[in-house]
């Protein structure tokens, strides 16, 4: 009864919930560049995890703005109008990918997305799974959106009659490549 009411508050304000983590996300990155906890190239990461956030980001606010049926809005709806909506959520995409940079980090210390490493890569790669997994289930389950299964998106399982799909996993697999080479190139650029 108690977790019921707490994905019913949770479906009426998705979207409102979803707005404030992004602006404490920003809030925080910035914070934390300006105590000096993250460097300059660690500045710069959130902002590549941003911009790669927006290859998929706005085409598909602009899909759902043509009414192109890729994924389908539950019970809630977003706040703001396209594209504002898809650079809120670029800013999440940009702290996602932050995160996985932090882990790689640990993992690795000073010398991170230094030169190909297939273990750095497998460490952002498992991130994006999981965090790709976790945010797909809490937007079926708390009425944000889900995505419209097609041949080329196929059904991976069903979660109270809404179906978990294919699609936002293959684009995190491919995020992420993108961004880890990217953040390979450019970080002698970004500390030199």
């Amino acid at each position: 009864m108690v977790l019921g009411n707490i994905f019913s508050l949770f479906s009426d304000f998705f979207f409102l919930i979803d707005y404030v983590f992004a602006g404490i996300i920003l809030a925080i990155v910035i914070l934390l560049f300006i105590i000096k906890k993250i460097s300059k190239f660690g500045l710069f990461l959130f902002f590549l995890g941003f911009l790669v956030g927006l290859l998929w980001e706005i085409p598909l606010g602009l899909a759902r703005e043509l009414d192109i049926p890729i994924a389908i809005l539950s019970t809630s709806k977003p706040l703001s109008p396209f594209p504002i909506h898809s650079f809120i959520h670029s800013i999440w995409d940009g702290g996602l990918f932050l995160i996985g940079a932090f882990f790689i980090w640990t993992y690795s210390k000073e010398e991170y997305f230094n030169k190909f490493n297939v273990k750095e890569l497998l460490i952002l790669e498992i991130w994006g799974q999981l965090q790709c997994f976790i945010i797909e289930l809490s937007s079926i389950l708390g009425g944000g959106w889900e995505y419209i299964p097609y041949w080329w998106n196929p059904v991976l399982f069903t979660i109270n009659g809404h179906n978990f799909t294919l699609f936002p996993q293959l684009v995190w697999i491919i995020a992420s490549i993108v961004y880890y080479i990217l953040a390979l190139k450019l970080k002698p650029k970004i500390n030199g």
